[in-house]
């Protein structure tokens, strides 16, 4: 399993699925929420394959990613034909939704229930990198909110792996608690 633990950037994820979720609400952005998610679903992902490397135990840790993890993620693509012919002969993409689905270790990918949505990921792997500009020569013309439900879902498993694992961080801590409604009375 994994070797170290990176709440903050789970936090991260879920800030953009907030925003993903209010933003796909009206005012024709359903193109920016699923930028959003998208963002949101590449952080969460990289959060399995980072490691802290500064600010051990902080508010404020930092983090660097595994690019080992995702050259391996992205040769295994590429011998069972799943990079994109322009990829083949490139360096990894490291926001390549799939290459960062498969550098999670499957027993991870299967526990919190990402494996079940390897078609979204592999569907929207590219929305980050070649959706940003709508009015580019190329950009998709069509949009849809399912990656924002898919990273819905798995925030919650996430949390819930993170709980399993002892983490104390407050927001894994307080992941779900309802608002308190008003200040206790101070009599």
């Amino acid at each position: 399993m994994q070797q170290h633990l990176t709440p903050w950037m789970v936090e991260s994820a879920y800030r953009y699925l907030k925003a993903a979720k209010h933003l796909k609400c009206g005012h024709d952005m359903l193109d920016i929420a699923q930028i959003n998610a998208a963002v949101g679903m590449e952080i969460l992902l990289k959060s399995f394959v980072s490691k802290p490397n500064g600010k051990l135990g902080q508010a404020d840790e930092t983090y660097e990613l595994d690019y080992g993890a995702i050259k391996v993620a992205h040769d295994h693509l590429r011998t069972v034909g799943k990079i994109p012919a322009y990829r083949k002969d490139r360096p990894p993409n490291k926001h390549d939704l799939l290459t960062l689905f498969y550098a999670i270790p499957e027993p991870i990918r299967v526990r919190i229930r990402l494996d079940r949505h390897e078609h979204w990921i592999e569907k929207d792997r590219e929305v980050f990198t070649n959706s940003r500009y709508r009015y580019e020569n190329g950009a998709p013309k069509g949009y849809d909110d399912i990656l924002v439900g898919v990273l819905d879902e798995l925030i919650d498993e996430v949390v819930a792996w993170y709980r399993e694992q002892g983490c104390r961080d407050l927001f894994i801590v307080c992941y779900g608690m309802p608002p308190l409604e008003r200040w206790p009375d101070r009599d």
